[in-house]
């Protein structure tokens, strides 16, 4: 893996060392350098990109739910929960619905990143089983169960393109 800069490389490698601490079964993916958990009934990639010249972000990322009709009460429905939430964001990728949080890695600690692990998987937790009823699709255990292996992020292009 490619670091942008000596923080990158070292919150990298205190990530980690907590989320071995933190986790028997952590898969840890070479290619990306993203670690993929099981915590309740979803599963969690956690990342660390470089932010700035001297920072690095923590991404702690939920597979919710995929495969959802996204019906506009939905989409609505998620932009409000965004909205009124403390902290981290669902967000879309083709059908697939995600929940995300990102913190400063520079002055991380390991309970920092168990409570930003724990809030993403509640809040996950809560919503998925709720949006599968109404709106279809799978949670990320189901999918697993169902296909007997990882699931892989979509990458699509943005619907919305920053002004010129």
């Amino acid at each position: 893996m490619k670091f942008a800069h000596d923080t990158h490389r070292t919150v990298f490698e205190h990530v980690r060392e907590y989320l071995g601490e933190l986790f028997e079964d952590a898969y840890f993916d070479k290619k990306t350098g993203h670690t993929y958990v099981q915590y309740g009934s979803t599963v969690l990639e956690i990342s660390v990109e470089p932010y700035g010249p001297e920072d690095a972000v923590v991404m702690v990322m939920s597979y919710c739910v995929q495969g959802a009709e996204l019906e506009q009460d939905l989409l609505l429905g998620l932009l409000e929960l965004n909205h009124t939430l403390p902290f981290g964001a669902f967000s879309l990728v083709g059908n697939d619905i995600f929940f995300s949080l990102g913190v400063l890695g520079k002055t991380l600690e390991r309970r920092n990143l168990l409570a930003a692990i724990a809030a993403v998987a509640t809040i996950s937790d809560d919503y998925d089983d709720l949006i599968v009823k109404k709106y279809g699709g799978q949670t990320a255990i189901d999918r697993i169960q169902e296909t007997g292996g990882r699931i892989r992020r979509k990458v699509s292009e943005p619907r919305l393109a920053a002004a010129d």
